[in-house]
């Protein structure tokens, strides 16, 4: 990676503008001062580490970082996000802690990011903002400090490119899921719902442990078809809920040496209610990566794990929760009483909640009728209201429950549609169309009907 123009200069200690040049785009230069996952990669100067590394990218987004020398020492920062203009600027500002927390300086820095030619010209201008008595030790070192990070800068955007994106000490697995963010994340959060895809095909998992918060043990253990186990032990280092998780984790074959990476999950929420998720498993050395990819198959096994989690999403139920500003009564009688019922669901020709009675309706969409045929399973009057959902001349049955809950004045409705996987795998099936109908139904029919009726 060529760096060019080292312009440093530096008035008072703390205060400097520095300039670069990084033969690599600008995207790609400002995701690596943004992302954390680069971000863990460079910052700080040469044999330091960052076990803890939060930048949260986005205006009054919080900074967090714990810094470790090579001698051990940890060196823990703070700060915050004040402009973000992708990909021209950046203003943070950035203060170390004492091991109190209080902070011993503050500095504002303002990074630019120009385009000449392909390459990227990088502008950084540090300012003290405040200091104390002990911040001399720590500002002494500051320009050097930096020289040293943008050297440690340059050497990663040179193995980015060298990858094809990713680093040569990296593993990056993606995956677009037919699932909203939040049912993504459950799924990859609760124990009960991990251990039902974790790992290739034909492996189980055995969690002794899942605690998921930073500083939380995660202790399972993946029993391979041949018998063979492979204990793991993870400690979560950031859970930001339902855009990013980290851990560190140490793993290995039954016997045989471990095994140590730090791992980021991400979620991105998609167009039509769809979830991309992305781990990126940051090995010490590229040695340690080609060993576990030849020895192990963890690209393969990840991707296979990816596609289990895809089965098991499919099968989970569509759950949506809405609370109305109306008493049980009032949200009872609309769900049950078919004068109300077609205000704001389907016109039917009877309705009445007894167990065992039968309705149906008819919805046509995009030329096709779908002639619906439900009975009631279960009815708790005031709380609970269950019938089955089911399409003439088509396969598959599902289950769907109203659940209400009081709570003050007010209502929460919580609806739950069960064995959606069942139906035919076709689009006109597809979860999302019954997310988007359910939510059309009960969070905007139902409750615009229910706060807009007069009050009984």
């Amino acid at each position: 990676m060529t760096i060019e123009n080292d312009l440093t200069k530096q008035s008072v200690p703390g205060n400097l503008v520095l300039t670069r040049v990084f033969d690599a785009p600008r995207a790609l230069v400002f995701k690596a001062w943004t992302d954390p996952n680069h971000l863990s990669q460079w910052w700080g100067p040469h044999g330091f580490t960052n076990p803890r590394c939060e930048w949260d990218a986005r205006p009054g987004g919080l900074i967090r970082v714990d810094m470790r020398g090579p001698n051990g020492t940890v060196y823990p920062m703070t700060g915050a996000y004040r402009e973000i203009v992708e990909p021209e600027r950046l203003v943070f500002t950035a203060g170390a802690l004492d091991e109190d927390g209080n902070l011993l300086f503050e500095i504002l820095n303002t990074v630019t990011f120009a385009e000449q030619e392909g390459r990227t010209i990088l502008t950084l201008q540090t300012d003290v903002l405040s200091t104390t008595g002990d911040a001399a030790q720590y500002l002494n070192g500051h320009s050097k400090g930096w020289a040293q990070s943008l050297e440690r800068f340059a050497a990663m955007l040179e193995e980015i490119q060298n990858n094809g994106g990713a680093s040569d000490r990296e593993i990056v697995i993606t995956r677009d899921f037919d699932a909203p963010r939040e049912l993504v994340w459950e799924a990859m959060t609760d124990p009960l719902h991990v251990v039902q895809w974790w790992g290739p095909r034909g492996f189980t998992t055995t969690i002794e442990e899942m605690d998921v918060r930073p500083g939380g043990v995660w202790k399972h253990v993946m029993h391979g078809p041949d018998g063979t186990d492979y204990p793991n032990r993870s400690v979560f280092t950031e859970i930001v809920k339902p855009e990013r998780i980290s851990y560190s984790h140490g793993g290995s074959r039954q016997g045989a040496p471990g095994i140590h990476f730090e791992a980021t999950w991400t979620f991105e929420a998609l167009d039509g209610g769809r979830t991309r998720t992305t781990i990126r498993m940051l090995f010490t050395t590229a040695e340690d990566r080609d060993k576990i990819v030849k020895e192990y198959g963890a690209i393969e096994g990840g991707k296979q794990t990816l596609a289990r989690l895809a089965e098991q999403l499919a099968k989970a139920p569509l759950v949506i929760e809405r609370t109305f500003n109306a008493p049980v009564e009032t949200v009872w009688k609309a769900i049950t009483d078919k004068d109300q019922m077609k205000q704001w669901y389907f016109e039917l020709d009877e309705f009445i909640p007894e167990v065992g009675f039968e309705f149906r309706f008819c919805v046509e969409h995009e030329g096709t009728e779908f002639r619906h045929l439900c009975k009631i399973t279960e009815v708790i009057p005031g709380r609970k209201l269950a019938h089955t959902w089911r399409y003439e001349g088509h396969e598959g049955d599902s289950l769907v429950t109203f659940d209400l809950y009081p709570e003050g004045g007010k209502t929460r409705l919580r609806l739950t549609h069960e064995g959606l996987d069942s139906f035919p795998k076709t689009p006109a099936y597809a979860r999302t169309n019954f997310e988007k109908g359910w939510t059309s139904l009960i969070g905007t029919h139902l409750k615009e009907f229910i706060e807009s009726s007069p009050a009984e």
